[in-house]
């Protein structure tokens, strides 16, 4: 059993749960109706799927390493990693594949870095990672008695995955961020991690489609289009594959997740965001639960409300403290400013106004 954690999207007053238990195929979370779920819980709300997860190595793995695994029981791995002489780190995700053939305590490693920015960085994290998964593997055999001369670790993969606004260009080898003097290239630390960047990828390539994971397409091209104008359009087409599948309760949680994801983080969703919705609710055959659209009409409206009021108050009383401005550009109550409309428009002073409104 692995310890239950939290993923705080926004602060620390909201927490996205993950049911803990490491044979629960699917997080158990309910998507609260206004959470924005950032880029980084996407990924691992879905890529803890296993379904997503064994589809997903089967692209990006070589079939030559895919027939030496038993991909039917892999399993999430804790992605809380610490040491005794480091303190702890959090993985995006980890996986334990079993490998065929081999004792029950060998297993292959994939260690998952999802990245929706250039962090030149990302291998050094990696390497890190990969660090204390060998090192706490080594100390479990320790334990058992396996440490023998013919001992190995087991084998650890990284993989970056990245979707964001440009091609991704930080290395994806170790050796490139040390600085080397000659003949010492053969003695530093070579970890070569496997890129993902779907920025390289276009829209129709296989590599997104597995017939027989859909959820899969629909995952990678909402990563892969959120930072796009067309992103409406384009997951539109994605989602209506998930049609025939929307009653398992798996997938419908998966495509509300899809649905405040994106309300929360596409830019250019707010320019067609209608037809979108239509959809979502056609594929889920409800409607959708509230969520960041509410929240823009309101902002809109608060908007609107906020510059009647500085616009009544300019007119009746020629000037408005800037720290008053700014108070009330800051009101997202669209009721509240409408209140302070009637207020300004019968006060007597700037100075009763001011009052009232402290």
């Amino acid at each position: 059993m692995l310890r239950p954690y939290c993923y705080h999207p926004l602060d620390n007053s909201r927490h996205f749960r993950y049911n803990a238990d490491m044979d629960t195929e699917v997080p158990s979370a309910i998507v609260p109706d206004d959470l924005n779920i950032t880029h980084d819980g996407y990924f691992q709300e879905t890529f803890r799927l296993k379904q997503i997860a064994q589809a997903f190595l089967g692209k990006v793995l070589s079939s030559e390493t895919i027939d030496c695994l038993n991909l039917e029981d892999l399993m999430v791995e804790n992605r809380h990693l610490a040491d005794d002489m480091f303190k702890e780190t959090i993985a995006d995700v980890i996986y334990r594949v079993p490998i065929k053939g081999m004792e029950g305590y060998v297993n292959f490693f994939v260690v998952v870095e999802h990245k929706s920015f250039q962090d030149y960085q990302t291998i050094f994290q990696l390497w890190g990672y990969v660090y204390r998964i060998c090192l706490r593997e080594f100390q479990a055999a320790e334990k058992r008695g396996d440490v023998k001369v013919d001992y190995r670790l087991p084998p650890v993969v990284a993989i970056i995955l990245h979707h964001g606004e440009s091609k991704f260009r930080g290395t994806t080898e170790l050796l490139e961020l040390f600085c080397s003097l000659p003949g010492l290239e053969n003695y530093l630390p070579r970890l070569q991690a496997i890129l993902f960047d779907l920025g390289d990828i276009a829209d129709d390539d296989p590599i997104l489609n597995d017939p027989a994971v859909p959820e899969l397409k629909v995952v990678l091209m909402v990563l892969k289009t959120v930072f796009r104008r067309d992103v409406s359009l384009t997951i539109q087409e994605v989602l209506q594959e998930l049609k025939p599948y929307s009653d398992e309760p798996k997938m419908r949680r998966l495509i509300r997740a899809t649905w405040v994801y994106l309300t929360g983080n596409a830019e250019y969703l707010r320019q067609n965001i209608e037809p979108l919705l239509g959809t979502f609710e056609e594929v889920v055959g409800e409607k959708v639960m509230p969520t960041m659209v509410e929240i823009w009409k309101a902002e809109g409206k608060a908007e609107g409300k906020a510059e009647t009021l500085l616009a009544v108050l300019r007119a009746k009383f020629d000037r408005i403290p800037e720290e008053i401005e700014d108070a009330v550009r800051q009101m997202s109550d669209p009721i509240a400013l409408e209140s302070w409309i009637i207020q300004a428009a019968t006060c007597q002073s700037l100075d009763e106004f001011v009052q009232a409104f402290r």
